[in-house]
């Protein structure tokens, strides 16, 4: 069974008391500078709460990511466009080996500048090794697809889809590793990890968003025990 252990609090303070050298994977969408709102055209019992620390791209974490990260293990970081180049030079400070730039190809765009720029619709993946890491499976490619998800089914303002957490934990996790998430909003990373027989290992700041995870997670393994 997966093992799955969340923690409500600052991603700072609780990775220095993970042992060194004791994760496998590192997967993980750290705020990077939107300061986002959700659905702020409509009404205020409509929107997500704001994700704490958006101000700018919050890099701070790679430090102590690096030192929990297994020698051989790897790491994956959403951003977009705008600060990729602040994770990219961050994760190199901090002593990773930035490998590949990875696309997730969200199928259905965004709002942005609706006159005077492309509608988006991807977000930027970075992924980077300590060590020398080897994939574990069959090489996978550096696009994803996986349909973003609605405003109606979003619990958190910036959720990802299962699905897309699910093809990246199968490409660079082995069944029964660590998967570490210092920021795991409503607890998506998990669940995957709980779908796919990864252990789990998640940081959540917000008790709104930690309760919610916990809240999705007893269902997944619920259901995922029913399966069995």
């Amino acid at each position: 069974m997966t093992d799955v252990k969340l923690y409500l609090g600052d991603c700072l303070e609780g990775m220095k008391r993970i042992p060194a050298g004791s994760v496998d994977v590192i997967a993980t969408d750290p705020p990077y500078g939107m300061d986002y709102q959700s659905a702020w055209r409509t009404d205020k019992e409509k929107r997500h709460k704001k994700i704490l620390n958006d101000k700018s791209p919050f890099i701070w974490f790679l430090y102590d990511a690096f030192k929990v990260l297994k020698d051989d293990g790897c790491i994956l970081v959403f951003c977009r466009w705008d600060s990729q180049e602040a994770f990219k030079r961050a994760l190199e400070w901090a002593g990773f080996t930035v490998k590949s730039q990875i696309i997730w190809d969200r199928e259905h765009h965004g709002m942005g500048d609706l006159s005077g720029s492309p509608s988006p619709c991807h977000d930027v993946i970075w992924f980077a090794v300590k060590g020398k890491y080897k994939l574990p499976y069959k090489r996978p490619k550096d696009v994803i697809r996986s349909k973003r998800l609605s405003g109606e089914q979003l619990t958190h303002p910036n959720e990802k889809p299962v699905d897309l957490m699910e093809q990246l934990i199968t490409s660079y996790a082995k069944e029964g590793e660590v998967v570490l998430d210092p920021f795991m909003g409503s607890g998506t990373t998990a669940i995957a990890c709980i779908n796919t027989g990864r252990n789990f290992i998640g940081f959540e700041l917000d008790k709104h968003y930690c309760d919610i995870a916990n809240e999705r997670i007893r269902k997944a393994i619920a259901e995922k025990e029913v399966g069995e």
